[in-house]
């Protein structure tokens, strides 16, 4: 079930659209102030947080180690691990993979019926995302192909060392397929069963190649993701080899602090986290659809003797091909302008600090809003279709079951009014920004000798998040508006 939440839209709708139409439920909803107001409050907001680190951070506080408060009790914690929660969460999650795949084989291919879709686009592939970034990195002891594996200890040894030149690259790659197969692939049950099951042997050939420790590390695109997503949580469990586990609590987003990007290719998988969302947003708005099919430079006309629209049949494959190129691209444009912001604070400070090493030094800062744009473009998702997993438990395979008793009520949607989903996704936008501005001015201070160049190193940066925050919230509004 791709992630876009408008399929099969009219040519006619995209260029008349006089009802605001709310991400996910297309529910009419009207703002009560003009959307640039909210770009312009948000954007005062990040520049007041800036000077006010500016006058009261200095580097003693960035330097201090975050600070944990460890929560439950060790015996509480005993109790927990003796009702072998553990084997039965792997269990779970082994079972639903395994339903997930037979269903897209021997299941109702309509989309909506079939448990496969909604399980892994929806209740997976964005419900892990949200418990990583609350839980942790639960994703590393529950990993369905990790789980798999685990048995086959002589197996999962590796014939060879993991190729340092590799680093996150692979992840990187496999990134890229899975969102073009989201944007693009147009799956369906039967389609994504084969996919699963092709994944599953890309990562056994890779863990008989590498071993499990270092593919899991480097190469398995959601262990890469869920962790880097999991470095944000408030939440830390910590498994000691004596058995007793620490279960601690920390203020969001302070795991990035004193964190070092290891390699440019896991800067690249975290900028097309963030620019891949916002392709997505963007690709859906009107100013996009124009930039292709209203031929605004007029290169299109005068080569087919036509205006675009009405070629459209023939047009149709350079456009997903000028869709495709420009994903691809993204992450590297984003690499361009982040470096850019960088080079200007290194001319401002005449620091000796490569823009190379800046780069994997202010990199995490990012991170913070590659998670708010994912939360705010697609938690509505799991409201409206990620909680029909209730129903497809008792029906699986879409045959009119009805096991559990749950087929009519279990997908039953959750529809919030739609102005508590707009000032939500503004308050999510503001936080993310302000929580990478902090983290930057942070690593400034640890990078830069006085405080006065580290403040100065940050205003290019502090210009790119407001940059961010803007472009963020006028996608957002885009299809709010008429």
């Amino acid at each position: 079930m791709p992630r876009s939440k408008r399929l099969g839209l009219p040519l006619t709708g995209l260029f008349t659209s006089s009802v605001a139409q709310a991400h996910s439920f297309g529910e009419p909803y009207v703002l009560p102030m003009p959307y640039w107001m909210y770009i312009y409050g948000a954007m005062a907001a990040l520049i007041l947080s800036f000077i006010v680190l500016a006058y009261f951070y200095n580097a003693d506080t960035a330097e201090r180690p975050r600070r944990q408060w460890h929560i439950g009790h060790p015996r509480l914690l005993t109790i927990v691990q003796s009702l072998k929660l553990s084997p039965i969460l792997k269990g779970l999650m082994l079972f639903s993979f395994g339903l997930a795949i037979a269903s897209g084989f021997i299941g109702n291919q309509d989309r909506y019926r079939n448990f496969n879709m909604t399980f892994f686009w929806i209740s997976f592939a964005l419900g892990a995302c949200y418990l990583s970034a609350i839980f942790g990195n639960w994703y590393h002891y529950l990993n369905p192909w990790r789980l798999i594996l685990a048995p086959l200890k002589q197996f999962s040894q590796g014939r060879q060392a993991y190729p340092q030149q590799l680093a996150y690259w692979p992840a990187v790659i496999l990134y890229m397929a899975f969102i073009l197969l989201e944007l693009f692939g147009d799956t369906k049950p039967f389609s994504l069963s084969v996919i699963l099951i092709v994944y599953t042997l890309i990562n056994i050939a890779a863990v008989w190649r590498f071993g499990s420790q270092s593919w899991f590390r480097y190469g398995e695109l959601f262990s890469v993701m869920f962790q880097l997503i999991a470095k944000m949580a408030p939440l830390r469990y910590d498994p000691s080899a004596q058995g007793n586990a620490k279960l601690s609590l920390c203020m969001p987003f302070s795991g990035l602090l004193h964190q070092r990007l290891e390699h440019r290719s896991l800067l690249i998988f975290l900028l097309f986290m963030l620019s891949s969302t916002a392709y997505d947003g963007l690709r859906e708005t009107t100013l996009w659809f124009n930039l292709f099919w209203r031929d605004p430079l007029h290169i299109i006309e005068p080569l087919l003797g036509k205006h675009p629209l009405f070629a459209y049949i023939t047009l149709r494959p350079w456009y997903f091909a000028f869709e495709t190129l420009c994903l691809l691209l993204s992450p590297f444009i984003y690499l361009a302008l982040f470096r850019f912001f960088l080079w200007a604070g290194k001319c401002l400070t005449r620091s000796e600090l490569s823009v190379t090493e800046l780069s994997l030094r202010f990199g995490y800062s990012l991170l913070p809003i590659a998670l708010v744009y994912h939360i705010t473009h697609y938690y509505t998702l799991l409201l409206s279709q990620g909680l029909k997993v209730r129903g497809l438990i008792s029906d699986p395979f879409g045959w009119g079951w009805d096991l559990f008793g749950t087929a009519i009520s279990g997908r039953l949607p959750v529809l919030p009014d739609m102005g508590l989903i707009w000032n939500s996704q503004v308050w999510l936008i503001l936080i993310g920004h302000v929580a990478s501005v902090y983290l930057a001015h942070a690593e400034a201070l640890r990078s830069f000798p006085t405080q006065r160049q580290a403040s100065l190193s940050q205003l290019p940066m502090l210009l790119l998040m407001v940059i961010f925050t803007g472009a963020g919230l006028w996608i957002l509004a885009q299809p709010l508006q008429g």
